[in-house]
């Protein structure tokens, strides 16, 4: 009899270890599941942001190539929302001409700071902005109509 007992409680013993790893089973899989559901949010997330960026630049790009932007103004804008880009190689070379005008026009003030400029200063840093903008110029033009068609459904 003393065997029984001891063969009973070494079965329970192992029924209660057999539903308790049952159960951390289920907590894991939940767990993995949970972790999954944040990753595919993050990627959706990431995508939308990929396309709003992508239909924003290209926006700009069509005022630029139609004159109702300065190449300093669109290539501050495209150099931001190229970094919210998921770009390709070709991408990448459409926005550096971009990023490349942003840098060397950034000492330039801009809003507030433009406005509390007095003119003459204002009538300098524009030609110097120009003159940046003519070494860029076919650059620029060029990158912003093929930016234009930039794909969408990334």
């Amino acid at each position: 009899m003393p065997l029984t007992k001891i063969v009973l409680a070494a079965g329970l013993v192992l029924l209660a270890l057999i539903i308790y790893a049952l159960y951390l089973s289920l907590q894991l899989f939940r767990q993995k599941q949970r972790k999954v559901a944040v990753f595919e949010a993050q990627d959706r997330e990431r995508g939308d942001r990929d396309q709003d960026a992508r239909q924003s630049i290209q926006i700009i790009a069509r005022a630029l190539v139609q004159k109702d932007l300065t190449a300093t103004e669109a290539a501050m804008r495209i150099g931001f929302l190229s970094q919210k880009v998921i770009a390709n190689t070709e991408e990448a070379e459409l926005f550096s001409v971009f990023l490349q005008l942003a840098a060397a026009t950034s000492h330039i003030p801009i809003l507030d700071d433009w406005a509390t400029l007095e003119r003459s200063e204002k009538r300098r840093l524009n030609i110097e902005r120009e003159s940046i903008e003519k070494n860029y110029a076919e650059f620029i033009q060029s990158s912003a109509e093929k930016l234009i068609d930039i794909r969408l459904n990334h």
